[in-house]
Order: structure tokens, then sequence, then C-alpha cells
């Protein structure tokens, strides 16, 4: 019997080894072919997953081997499945025949931080593709006893979707789903199953009303990477998007060729640049010009001879002889006015007219019209380049300080440009490694490498280069020289690394493509006077959101882009929390790794929590729940933002973006159950907001709280583990399985620790784990730990742009005004933006704000020069050096300060205004003066708590009177919000700081935003009584309520004595004119 389905990838799927990355080919891999295999069989028996069948030395076995004697305690009986096909459908591969490209990597436990050499790659078939899936029974095998109703049961467990093929179980791989009409019916009476089995299957739902950000790894620049990747001029200068294609084509003919210095050749285009458009606007204004001209001699010769003119009319018309007439017919119609009564006599002197052709330079304002509308120059060019038309050298001086306004936003794009080339640089290493391997395999197979090279390091063959070959020798070291020569091998493993090439290109062109698309790019300043705030001027979003490519019936042979969560995210995010708790309860012992192992795996050893990836509900989701936030670095001197340093974020907010993950256990035993316990208060944790997702954790991002949708628990029988895990539920019969399915609070209440997690030692730990380096750990929790919950008050109006671009706009004859919104969770398009916005404060602001006051406070003046040797407010806040393994997540995180109902209002602030000075209790105008600074210890710049300054005027609605000032909405004073701000591992110094850095004291506030030396950003801070630190010997001792939640006074926690710079802080701080 023949039965035929679909096998539908209900996540992606990878097969293959360690060592690879590319997803085994069917045959020699040329045509690109897949299919999950059938029967084990080949030279990878021990470790390959197939449907049936059996190793050699019978440790491996099938799947579908493996399930049979899962369920029924029994080999699958011999002859009753002979043969699986399951091959890819056509219509499943994108047409270059490659698939999706799965990344991750592993977070070191003591920073928290990326570990270097420790990523993985593995190309995946999209999910939703199909298979073809074909079995062939054995008739008399199918028909013997109770085979055919096993049979049934087996590929029901199959249709229901529990079953997983390939690597990558435990995060997100490999879950499939038959599609498939049985010929037979479903028995009367189901046959028994093996005792002790059991799947437990959670379904959790999380919406973004907590921002989240799991960063996508493409686009980015490695730092420990060559700075300069040799590109050629021609590619930068095809990137900048408003310079007139006149332009850009001599600019390429002087500077199209390789660049080897980024910084020279930008200074070589500045150079340029008014060359090249002195060069158009002659060409334009060059032309041949047709001419008619009476000579002097020629009338002279008119008054000669029998029939001369007489002298009188050769007198009227001497005056001619110095004019040129642009048509015959206008020189003969001033002749006639010359002749006068004699016009008759006309014909007689146009016969000694001449025409002559010469050269003219005028100036072509069309021309200039393009190059002013493209640069963002004046439409009506100064009056020194209509003189110059005709010079080049002074054409290109006058040219000169009017390009120098463009210069700038040019050497933004094409830094921008050279980042995007930069970028996945590991791409070309990966590529050039295998073009390495590649030819040293032809080597082999030609003869050109013999037996006695094959194991020297120190030997490379000729035109290989020492480090491929000790890399290749390394990889290879367990094969014998005679086995390297296996033509059929070789052949196959050269295909492969030619697939892998050209894999990782085209996968690398197609991200690159997806980052380029409109809607992920930034809205940056351009155009006249960079006033238009436009994605024309923009770049490719520093930090976007996962996504993977998925198959659909309307892809047409292209996957498309999916947003999701991975599944190893996941579980990484778990195994940490984990790994954290236990390790503060139950010290780091051979008990807490077991109970890791056996939740997480290890290696070789697979865990028992299967983690799906996290996809959104409605994939093809709104523009309108994906937010954008800038983050800029602050230079402490001169308090003004480092060019360089600017990043921005495109995140998820607000509830329409809500993902679904599940986690499945299968086959729970008695001595699991410390094991599934500990699962169990995870859970808790993480309905609590206490198991952060991807990036910018510490600036607020991903402490999602989460919902049980539901739980289903299936198991062959009614036992102590359905009793333990469930008290006395009652289970009903589903197919072969006894069961239940509980749904949101139901199954919420459901999940209850079955016990605590009892503490190593009677106190937690007085001081924060250290690592090796020396720095404060994030491996296990110690010290103080807690969440403070902050209130924040405006003392003055408060200025944080929106992201993006502004919410309003209007046309001036000097160029666009801007009128700029407060910062709220909004997406950067205004088009996309709701009317009623969610005003914050942004995370990155108040940590800044924080962490800039600490820094005094701690007199961290001196730069941090490697992780074992931190300053204080490196130590504290997190830190990022130079090399690999030499970054460290902070220990604090903050949270958007959201406000409740804010007044806001118009402002108008003229620019410059740098000659207002606010002194002796009063501002006055200093005309020619620059700014006041003032500076704490010579380093740290402060702005002093003032009273607005006069030439401030506040308006009644967005209502611009001309370009030379900023116009935008603040907060108004005494608007309130609040926000938390999370803390582990502290030192009792560092949280005694820290509170008097959020707190300062009566009479002092903080400073944030924009436009702080007029008067605006005035913050005043106060911790709530709702503030607590963690005692984690009772959060996970059992019970139910908060009593592990230790309250916090503010005032136990203030003393002066740990602060630098106190008197300073108190004077620079002083708010009282505020």
């Amino acid at each position: 019997m023949i039965l035929q389905g679909k096998l539908i990838a209900e996540s992606p799927i990878y097969r293959g080894n360690a060592r690879k990355t590319l997803f085994t080919r069917d045959g020699d891999g040329a045509h690109r072919l897949v299919s999950l295999p059938g029967e084990i069989s080949g030279t990878a028996q021990a470790l390959m997953d197939a449907f049936i069948g059996q190793s050699r030395n019978g440790k491996n076995i099938g799947i579908l081997n493996e399930s049979w004697q899962r369920f029924y305690g029994e080999p699958l009986p011999t002859g009753l499945i002979q043969k699986v096909e399951c091959k890819l459908q056509k219509q499943s591969y994108q047409r270059d025949g490659f698939f999706d490209l799965r990344m991750g990597i592993k977070l070191d436990e003591d920073r928290w931080a990326a570990e270097a050499n420790a990523n993985y790659k593995m190309e995946t078939l999209l999910k939703n593709s199909v298979f073809d899936f074909i079995l062939t029974l054995g008739n008399p095998a199918l028909s013997n006893g109770a085979n055919q109703d096993k049979l049934f049961y087996l590929l029901e467990e199959m249709k229901a979707g529990r079953f997983w093929f390939g690597a990558g179980k435990s995060k997100g791989l490999g879950n499939v789903r038959l599609e498939m009409d049985l010929p037979f019916e479903e028995p009367k009476k189901a046959p028994p199953l093996s005792k002790g089995i059991n799947h437990l299957r959670l379904e959790m739902a999380f919406d973004a009303m907590n921002p989240i950000l799991v960063g996508w790894n493409w686009g980015k620049i490695d730092p420990d990477a060559p700075s300069f990747i040799a590109i050629e001029g021609r590619q930068l200068l095809e990137s900048l998007k408003n310079l007139p294609d006149p332009i850009r084509d001599r600019l390429d003919k002087v500077m199209g060729g390789p660049i080897f210095n980024p910084e020279d050749w930008k200074k070589k285009f500045a150079g340029y640049l008014p060359k090249a458009i002195a060069i158009w606007l002659m060409e334009c204004a060059s032309g041949e010009v047709e001419t008619w001209n009476l000579p002097a001699p020629a009338i002279e010769k008119l008054g000669k001879g029998k029939h001369g003119l007489a002298q009188k009319l050769i007198s009227q018309l001497i005056p001619l002889s110095e004019q040129n007439f642009v048509t015959e017919d206008e020189a003969a119609t001033a002749i006639k006015e010359a002749l006068g009564k004699k016009a008759n006599m006309a014909n007689r002197v146009v016969g000694a007219l001449e025409k002559k052709r010469e050269e003219k330079k005028d100036f072509d304002a069309k021309a200039w019209e393009e190059i002013a509308r493209s640069l963002g120059l004046e439409k009506v060019p100064p009056q020194n380049l209509f003189d110059s038309i005709a010079d080049q050298e002074a054409l290109v001086q006058a040219l000169t300080p009017l390009c120098q306004s463009t210069i700038g936003p040019f050497y933004q794009q094409i830094d921008q440009q050279i980042k995007l080339i930069q970028s996945d640089s590991w791409v070309d290493v990966e590529i050039e490694n295998r073009e390495e391997h590649a030819l040293i395999k032809i080597m082999l197979l030609d003869g050109r490498i013999n037996e006695f090279q094959w194991g020297k390091p120190d030997q490379p063959p000729e035109g290989v280069s020492p480090a491929a070959w000790r890399e290749f020798l390394d990889v290879h070291s367990k094969v014998q020289y005679r086995h390297m020569l296996n033509t059929t091998n070789l052949n196959k493993s050269i295909t492969n690394d030619q697939n892998l090439i050209e894999f990782l290109e085209t996968y690398r062109d197609q991200t690159r493509h997806e980052l380029s698309l409109p809607h992920h790019i930034d809205f940056r300043a351009g155009g006249s006077a960079n006033r238009e705030i436009s994605r024309k001027y923009g770049k490719p979003y520093d930090n976007m959101f996962m996504r993977m490519l998925t198959w659909a019936p309307s892809n047409q042979e292209a996957g498309s882009w999916e947003v999701f969560i991975p599944g190893s995210t996941i579980k990484g995010a778990f195994r940490k929390r984990a790994s954290q708790v236990m390790k503060t309860l139950m010290g780091e012992s051979a008990k807490t790794d077991h109970l890791l192992s056996v939740l997480f795996g290890k290696q070789g050893q697979r865990g028992r929590v299967l983690f799906s990836d996290a996809y959104l509900v409605d994939p093809d989701d709104s523009r309108k729940s994906w937010c954008s936030m800038d983050g800029i670095r602050i230079d402490p001197r001169t308090g003004r933002p480092v060019e360089t340093a600017k990043h921005d974020y495109l995140f998820a907010y607000g509830e329409n973006l809500k993902f679904l993950f599940k986690m499945d256990i299968q086959d729970i035993e008695k001595k699991d159950m410390e094991a599934i316990s500990i699962l169990y208060h995870l859970l808790r944790d993480f309905r609590r907001g206490d198991i952060p997702f991807g990036g910018e954790k510490t600036n607020g991002f991903g402490w999602i709280e989460a919902d049980v949708v539901q739980l289903t628990w299936l198991t062959s029988q009614s036992d102590q583990i359905s009793s333990a895990l469930f008290d006395q539920t009652t289970l009903t019969p589903k197919g072969a399985w006894q069961g239940m399915t509980l749904k949101g609070a139901e199954a919420a209440r459901a999940l209850n620790p079955t016990q605590p997690i009892a503490p190593a030692a009677k106190d937690q730990a007085k001081t924060p784990p250290v690592a090796r380096s020396g720095f404060i750990s994030h491996r296990a929790f110690g010290g103080y730990c807690g969440v403070l919950h902050v209130e924040a008050e405006a003392l003055t109006p408060i200025n944080i742009r929106e992201s993006g671009a502004p919410s309003h706009t209007t046309m001036h004859a000097e160029g666009a005004i801007n009128g700029w919104d407060f910062f709220s969770f909004s997406p950067p398009d205004p088009d996309n933006r709701n009317v009623a916005k969610a005003y914050a404060l942004p995370s990155k602001s108040i940590k800044g704000m924080v962490r800039n006051i600490y820094a005094i406070a701690s007199s961290s003046k001196v730069d941090s020069r490697d992780i074992s040797r931190l300053n204080p407010v490196d130590s504290l806040f997190g830190w990022v050096g130079k090399g690999p393994n030499n970054a460290l997540t902070g220990r604090t995180s903050f949270s958007f300060a959201t406000f409740n109902q804010p007044e806001l209002s118009w402002f108008k602030v003229p620019y410059p205004y740098g000659d207002w000075h606010y002194v002796n209790n009063a501002w006055k105008q200093a005309p020619d003066a620059s700014a006041q600074k003032t500076l704490v210890d010579n380093t740290w710049r402060i702005f002093p708590h003032v009273p607005l300054a006069p030439i401030v005027k506040e308006l009644t609605g967005f209502e611009p009177e001309g370009p030379d000032a900023s116009y935008f909405r603040a907060v108004r004073p005494g608007s309130r919000a609040t926000f938390s701000i999370r803390f582990w591992n502290l030192l009792e110094e560092e949280l005694q700081r820290l509170i008097w850095c959020i707190t300062l004291e009566e009479g002092l506030a903080h400073k944030i935003g924009s436009a702080r030396y007029l008067g605006f950003g005035s913050l005043g801070l106060s911790i709530k009584p709702t503030s607590f630190l963690i005692d984690w010997t009772k959060r996970y001792g059992g019970t139910m309520d908060d009593d592990w939640q230790t309250p916090f006074a503010v005032s136990d926690w203030v003393t002066p004595k740990v602060l630098s710079n106190y008197a300073a802080l108190r004077k620079v701080l002083n708010a009282e004119q505020v």
C-alpha cells in the first residue's frame, strides 16, 4: 500500500552537521535539490536524521522507528514501512535553489555579551515549505495484529504537529506537520500506549506594550575587521542620491577608480565637486552664434563710384558698423531706419552685410536651476557666477564656498555607503576561506599535493596561503591522505564550497535589498539649508527587527521576509535566567549543571524543552506599530551630540504586534519533577516581565509580560506525574492519549511550581559574583538587586523631539520650516502616526542623564582601558571596548518614562542664541559673545537651571514666523511621567551613589533634552515607596505572595560620603531659579 500526503514545515528545517552551513543536498549537490532522507545510510549514519532504518552500530534509529518504540514499547515491525520518500516540492524552491540563513550567537555568562567565535550559521529550508511525502507499506505487516491501528495513531501524531526532524529541535527548528487522507478509519478502540509517555505543550503570547527589539544580524560592521574594504569610487558616486547626473558623470572620469583611503577620497571629492560643476556650467553656456555686421570699409565703398551713396547717407550708416545683428532682417530694419527717406536704397546696403559665426558664453539659468534644486543651493545664482562664466578658474573660485554647505551631507552619504559595503565583512572572510579550501581540493584531485606535504602545516603548497593551509589541515586532522583522494567525495565537496560561496553572496544581496526598502530607511536632513527632512537623504536603520525568509504560494520562486523571534533567543533568555537563579540559590554545583542540562541540553544531549520561534499573529503587520527612536552619545565636555556616535532604532511597540510561540516537553518522569518545577518558576518570572528578550535590555527593551494562551497535557494514563503537575484535574480521551486542555487564566493557574528552589546556604550572597578578569559578573545574583519606581516631574518645559520626520512642515521662500512634536511611541513616517500619541521620555535619554551625574559623582574621569580596569561609571552602566570579548552589559535597566495626559505647548527658539547669557539672576545679551559653559572638574559640562530666555516665544500652535528658528512642542511644567529602574549585583556604595544621582537633594534637579542652555529641560525625580529590594530565597520559596519584595527606604541610602565632586554638583544642579 502506498500512502501519499504533504509534509508541511511549520518551522524552518536544517539538515547537516555542526561543521557545515549548507543544507545537505541530494546527490553531488550540483542541482541543489533537497529532500528529507527516508532511510539511514551513507557515511554519517551515527548522526543523521532519517524516517526509518538504523545505523550500523544500532545506536541511531529512524524517527518513525523511535516514535513507534516510544509509543508502543516495541520495535517498528519489520516490513511495515518499506520505504519513505520526502522530496521538496518544486514551488518551495527559490529561484537560485538556496534558502534562508539562520544565525545565532552565544552570550558569555559573565559579561552577558556576545562571545567571539562562538556563533553558528545554518541554511534552513523556508517555513511553510511543502514536501511530497510518500509511505510505502508492506501489506502483510500492515494486516498483522494491531499494526494498522498503531500506524494510524502514529500518523495522527504527525498530523497534530508533534513531530520534529533535523537539527536545532530545541531552538525553533524542525517542526513539521503531516497532511494526509488515511485510507483507514480511526479504530473504535485505541491500542494501549507505553506507560510513562506524555507530552506537555504550552502556547504563550505576548504583545509589544513593553518595547521589543530583537536585532537582525545583517548590516553590521565588525569593529575588529579591517577598517576599509577596497571599492570603486564609481560605487560611491552612484550612491549619492542628490548629485545631478551630469556632475556625477564628470566626477566619475577623474575619481571613479579604486579607492585606497576613504578620507583622501572624500577630500578629493570636495575639491573636484566645484570643478565638475564649473565645467558643466561652461559647457551649457558655450555655443556658436550667427551675427550680421556692416563693416566700416564696406560702408565707405558704398560711397565710391559713379553711383555711390551721398556722403550724408554714408555718415548716417557709419554708427551701424559698431553693431552686431542677430538676423539679416534685424540688420535690414536698422539700415532702413538709418537711411530715413532714402530707405528705398536699403537693398544696396544690405548686400554689403557680412555674416559671421562666433563662440559665445551665456550663463545657462536652467542648468543652474537643476544644480541648485539637487544640492539645496539658492535658485538665484550670485552675480559672480555670471561674471566668471567664461573663466574656469574664476568660476571654480566662485563655486567653492557655495559647495561647502553641501559637503557635510555628501560626506554623511559617503560614510553611510562605506558602512554598508563594510558591513557583514565576515561574508568576505568566509568566501575567501571557501575559495582557498576549494583550491586545495582541486590540487588534491590534480595530484599537486603529495602525501609528504599532507600533515605538514609549515609546508603550504604553492599558491596556498600558510594560514589557509594550516586551517584546512586542522579541519581535516582526522582524515588520512588516502581517504582525502576519494574522487567522488572531493568533487562533491568542491561543489559544496562553490554553492556556499554563491549562497552567501546572493543572501547578502537579498538582505541589503531588504535593508534598503523605503520603510527601512531613516529620515535625514538635506536640501536647502539642510531643512528638508526626507528618506531620500537617509540610510537603513542601525538596528532593525529580526526577520527570515518564508515561503508562500504567491511568492513566485522567491521567499518573503517575515519578522520573528528565533527559538534560540527565547531558549537563551530562559536558560540565562535559570542559570542566574539556580547559581544564586543552589551554587555553582554539579546539581545546578545537571538541572540546566535536563531543561536546556548540553553538547551531545538535547534539552527536554523544545522552544519554537515566536511568530506574529498577523505577519502582514501594520507599519503603525513599528516605532523609531534616535540614540546619540553626548560629549561630556561640550554637552553636544557626537555626530559619529548616532544610532537609530526601528522597534516593535503596541498591542497590535502580538507574538505567539510554543514550548513542548515530552515524557516527563518522576526524576524530572525538580527541573519542571524550576521551569514553572521561570514561567512565573516570564509572566511578570522578568525574562528579557533581544537587545538593548539595559535601555528598557525586551522586558515583556507574557500570557499563557493554552496548556495541553497528553499522557498514556492518569498517573503520579499528572497528579503532581496538575493536582486532581480530570483527564479525558484524546485519540490514543488521555489528556486535558486549559486556556487563559485557568492554564496559568495550573503552572504552579511543585517545589521551591531550595537554597544551598542560609543567606544569599552579600556581594556580587566577580569574574576572573575582576569585573562584576552576570552569572548569578548577589549584592543588591531590586526595582526602583520613579516619578518624573517637568519643572520647566522639556523638549525631546520626535524620531523620524517632523509631524508638521510648511514651505517658506527660503525652504521648509519644520514643526517637531515631543517624542512618542510613533512610527517615523507622519502619515502612519495616530492622532492620540503615547508621549514618553526615551529610556536612553534618562539613562544618559543619570549616567552623566554618576560619572561626576564617582569621578570617572579616566577612560576605561580594558575590561579588567573599568572606571566606576563603565562598571555599572556597561562598556564596549576594542577587540573581541571586550564588551560588558550594564547592571541597570532604565525603562521609558510614559506621561499620563501631559500638557504640551509650541515654542519658537531663534538661532543662534549663544550671545544670550544668564548673569546675576537675569538674562542679558552680549553681542558677538559665545555661549557660557559650566564645567565640573574641567571635564563635564552641566547646564544650570535658569528661567526661559527672553528670546524664547510660546506659541498657540505651529505658527512659523521665519526660517531662522526652531519650532517644537514641549512638555509643560507640572507634567508627570513614571518609569522603573531594574538593578542587580550592585555593591552598597554603588547603590548609595545611584540613589543620590537619581533623587539628588531638596532644591536640586536634573536637565534633559535640547535647548537646555535657554532654560528648557529641568526635571525632578523622586523614588516611589513601591520600590523594593529582592530577597531571592523568598522569591523562589514556593509562596504566591510578594513577601520577597523588601520595602525600600530611600532615606536609608542617601549618604554624601560616597560622592565625588559633591559641592560642585550641589552648586550646578541648584534649581532655585526655576
